[in-house]
């Protein structure tokens, strides 16, 4: 209705010394609410988005006072106000801060209170009390102080300009209270300042991907577990997409811990799709972690989520991590002391109120969350990526994950100890691409000195062992332990941390040949015969024994339950549709369908498509093994 359209165009509008929203204006020349402004106050605001340089008010005062006159004597002709009101408005002097003053400290923060727990804030102003916050003033003053620091650093190295920004939350990991939080270089100082960047969603990066791991470990997968870091490719209902890492290079078989410490992303897609897809890990963010600004649908993001090309919010980020640090224990962040919270909670669930509707509790199992803290803050597991002088590096241990969005939108850092916890984002409201700032050059620096600030005079802590954990020798490439009688070299074998009993098994002899090197399975064959393998002296490649059963392989496209539409727009309507298979790369396919053709072009092989639903079947003529998959066309 109108009276919406205008109130979100009355908080869209500049107000002068880049104030944007009549709120903020209230705030930044009278110190106040909006809904405590005098009418004569109101009036003055008023005017100046009509000429808000000309008019500015601490620059300009007559010319704000003759454009609020004008709007008192309009209001009284049209018969919002009476002679009275009028005549008092007239004779009110206006009593303005002085220019640029900080009116108030933590802005986002104070701000966030206000919305976040509006029945304790409605409940203090019945009875006239003061709240009191969980905010350390002094950390606060010094986490922005940082912040402004780092980011002309950061403007200077990087050759960025000066409307770079960022944001930061530090987490008392304890109760949940949130000890600081700035949404912005500078909330008067900067352009769009008063934007709140640990609220605003932003794409995530690899900072997902530590819970994508967390889920694999609670379902049998070891730090030790070999992934393969190899080319694939999947066909989903909209294309083919074939995840690539930062560096464009394939490692061959990696351990979890390496995959996750170097920040890898293909083992990441490739581990997903292995434990249940998007929908398991966007359950676990959106239901255990309670993250607000997810779409309804894992559909919407695909395996790509992992790799963090959903948005999220800096604050409810670092609550996940903080739950990481907690050991698995979920509970909301806290603005408010004990006690401050009113008695009346609003029953609804409120997608923009922080875990709204939402209880305290294990999400996660303790071993797992043990483990990823151990993995998040090993030095020496992410030297390939990192280097060992990294900001990530404290004097004490840390847990921490950088992210960087595609073309460089978005640079994250979070991490923790098990007292605090610290999340970073650094990057433009306008969502400008930086030049080539990653999280470990952009959010890292800052990271790293709040969390020596937050350390300062404290011992820092690290987390017991596990009573249940054991310590085992492993084979790097395999995973597996090295059989007795086996005399790995050092290069070759590591320790490695296993809980709950989850040792891995032991290697057999015929995982080895003659001269001691470790059977890679088919599913490196493509990987293998790359100039830059560097594993030919210390791996080996074979069929697999005719005794041994053969891995399985599955339809890829189309995928089960596609849809694929008839396009006249497209080459031959886009009538052909690719069809492909996902093994160990062996299989000789001879593909079929009932109700369509299929033809072989180049060596490849496509659907013609038509109306109706189909089904198509793969068949692998060396073992006669057959899967089946059904798709759904529709003309456009």
């Amino acid at each position: 209705d109108k009276e919406a359209i205008l109130a979100a165009y009355l908080n869209r509008l500049p107000y002068g010394n880049q104030f944007t929203g009549a709120r903020a204006a209230a705030r930044g020349y009278f110190g106040k609410p909006l809904a405590d402004l005098s009418l004569a106050e109101a009036a003055l605001l008023a005017g100046l988005p009509n000429k808000p340089t000309r008019l500015n008010p601490w620059r300009n005062l007559d010319g704000a006072r003759w454009r609020q006159l004008w709007i008192l004597g309009r209001m009284k002709e049209l018969g919002y106000i009476d002679e009275t009101q009028f005549a008092a408005a007239l004779v009110e002097e206006p009593k303005l801060l002085p220019g640029h003053a900080r009116t108030f400290h933590a802005p986002h923060f104070t701000e966030l209170v206000l919305a976040q727990e509006p029945e304790a804030v409605a409940a203090a102003q019945r009875i006239g009390t003061t709240l009191r916050t969980t905010l350390d003033l002094n950390l606060q003053q010094a986490v922005e102080g940082i912040v402004a620091t780092e980011l002309a650093r950061l403007a200077h190295q990087a050759g960025e300009g000066n409307d770079l920004q960022a944001a930061a939350v530090v987490i008392e990991n304890a109760g949940g209270e949130i000890l600081a939080l700035s949404g912005s270089r500078s909330f008067f100082g900067s352009a769009a300042g008063q934007v709140n960047g640990a609220w605003r969603p932003r794409s995530a990066g690899s900072t997902l991907k530590p819970f994508t791991y967390l889920l694999a470990l609670q379902r049998g997968t070891t730090a030790a577990t070999v992934l393969a870091d190899t080319p694939i490719e999947y066909i989903t209902p909209t294309g083919a997409y074939q995840p690539v890492n930062f560096d464009r290079r394939f490692q061959g078989p990696v351990s979890v811990r390496h995959a996750l410490a170097n920040s890898l992303n293909v083992p990441a897609v490739k581990l997903l799709d292995e434990i249940g897809g998007p929908t398991r890990l966007h359950d676990c963010l959106a239901k255990d972690l309670r993250f607000t600004s997810l779409a309804p649908a894992a559909t919407e993001y695909g395996l790509g989520l992992t790799l963090g090309n959903a948005e999220v919010r800096l604050l409810e980020l670092a609550n996940g991590y903080a739950t990481l640090a907690r050991l698995g224990q979920w509970r909301p962040v806290r603005f408010l002391r004990d006690g401050e919270k009113s008695e009346i909670r609003n029953p609804k669930s409120e997608p923009d109120r922080v875990g709204s509707a939402t209880k305290e509790g294990q999400v996660f199992e303790a071993e797992a969350a043990w483990l990823i803290a151990d993995i998040l803050s090993d030095e020496r597991a992410r030297a390939l990526s990192f280097g060992l002088n990294s900001p990530l590096n404290l004097p004490f241990r840390v847990a921490a994950k950088t992210g960087t969005s595609t073309d460089f939108r978005d640079s994250w850092t979070v991490g923790y100890t098990p007292d605090y916890t610290v999340g970073v984002w650094v990057g433009r409201f306008d969502n400008r691409p930086l030049k080539r700032v990653s999280g470990a050059m952009g959010a890292a620096p800052i990271f790293h000195q709040v969390m020596v600030r937050l350390h300062r005079g404290r011992e820092p802590r690290w987390y017991e062992r596990p009573a249940n954990a054991v310590e085992a020798v492993v084979d790097r490439l395999s995973g597996k332990r090295p059989p007795e009688g086996l005399a790995l070299p050092e290069s070759r074998t590591r320790k490695e941390w296993f809980v709950r009993g989850r040792l891995p098994e032991t290697a057999k002899a015929n995982d080895y040949d003659a001269a001691g090197r470790t059977r890679l399975p088919l599913d490196y064959a493509n990987w293998w015969r790359a100039e830059s393998n560097p594993l030919k002296n210390d791996a080996f490649l074979e069929a697999v024994a005719e005794t041994v059963a053969p891995p399985p392989f599955r339809i890829v496209s189309p995928l089960e339950g596609t849809v694929a539409f008839i396009d006249p727009d497209l080459p031959a309507s886009g009538s052909r549709f690719p069809l492909r298979i996902a093994g160990s790369g062996g299989e000789e396919i001879e593909w079929s369908s009932e109700s369509l053709a299929v033809e072989v072009i180049d060596g490849e092989s496509w659907l013609v498509l038509k109306p109706g639903e189909h089904e198509v079947t793969a068949m692998d003529r060396k073992s006669g093994r057959a899967v089946k998959s059904r798709l759904k066309v529709e003309a456009l």
